[in-house]
């Protein structure tokens, strides 16, 4: 059976923090516990259960969590976030991702799902406005004339709408913590034409000022710049590890491992240090606005 890209991703996600949580347990009475130990405890004659709770396959019923939770001898933070995400993931299915899953490739409604659930998002923009600050403007723009020839204008226009519905994260009660480094091309090419980048821009000072998104912007005066679009998720489980995420016209591939975490890391180490601090990155911005003003 087809299950969503963003059911998985919950599933998988709880699966690791429950398995993290059963590894991390150790009991009054001393050694560890086994996933044989967790079947027992939900009336289970062999690990089959626990093991598909744990490799993301499917859920617990409220009962079996709590169960296990007394098995594991769970402080009260832990119980709260697995309880928490237990009832968020199997609420899943009503999203607001999951009407658009039918229209566009499952990695990006799956990169979605992972962007609405982490506490802080890096992303590397290149040479233009990152996906998530796009106005609907920029974005038609961007989408309408790179991807004529494969898209319908209607699909167009579903794209300019998905990433404005992705723009909610920012107005949050606790939104994440978003950075975004992308060059100053970015803010001369005239994407869309003068008066959909004076509103590009606008809406860029208006996330920097009121919305806590922090600009930085390589100059033209680097020695170098960025020349693809990447991402750092991080989330705010001490078990769940960071993704790295590369963009690309043919979908988006997802890392985890190491090595290329530590890759994605130093690029961002690098791109910081050629680019503008926030402050002046902004008032590069402002600069730039008042120099459209005049034009």
């Amino acid at each position: 059976m087809s299950v969503s890209a963003a059911t998985t991703v919950a599933r998988r996600r709880f699966g690791e923090a429950i398995k993290q949580e059963r590894l991390a347990a150790r009991p009054a009475v001393g050694g560890t516990v086994k996933q044989i130990d967790a079947a027992r405890a939900i009336a289970r004659r062999t690990v089959d259960r626990v093991s598909r709770f744990e490799r993301g396959e499917s859920w617990p019923e409220p009962w079996e969590l709590a169960k296990l939770l007394q098995l594991y001898e769970s402080g009260l933070e832990q119980k709260v976030r697995l309880e928490t995400m237990l009832q968020e993931g199997r609420a899943i299915s009503d999203a607001w991702w999951s009407e658009y899953e039918d229209e566009f490739p499952d990695s990006l409604i799956k990169f979605i799902a992972y962007e609405d659930a982490a506490e802080r998002i890096t992303t590397c923009g290149g040479s233009i406005i990152p996906g998530l600050l796009q106005i609907p403007a920029y974005g038609r723009a961007i989408t309408g004339v790179l991807s004529r020839e494969m898209l319908a204008p209607h699909t167009v226009e579903r794209s300019v709408e998905l990433r404005g519905m992705r723009r909610r994260i920012l107005d949050k009660p606790e939104p994440p913590k978003v950075e975004v480094i992308f060059g100053e091309g970015a803010l001369r090419q005239q994407v869309g034409g003068a008066d959909a980048m004076r509103a590009q821009i606008d809406s860029l000072l208006v996330d920097a000022e009121q919305r806590g998104v922090l600009i930085r912007v390589i100059p033209f005066s680097a020695p170098a710049t960025l020349t693809y679009v990447s991402h750092l998720l991080e989330f705010r489980g001490p078990d769940e590890h960071p993704i790295a995420v590369f963009d690309a016209m043919t979908g988006m591939s997802f890392q985890r491992r190491s090595k290329e975490l530590l890759g994605i890391q130093s690029l961002l180490r690098s791109a910081k240090k050629l680019s503008l601090t926030h402050l002046e990155s902004v008032e590069l911005i402002r600069t730039v606005r008042k120099e459209m003003t005049r034009d």
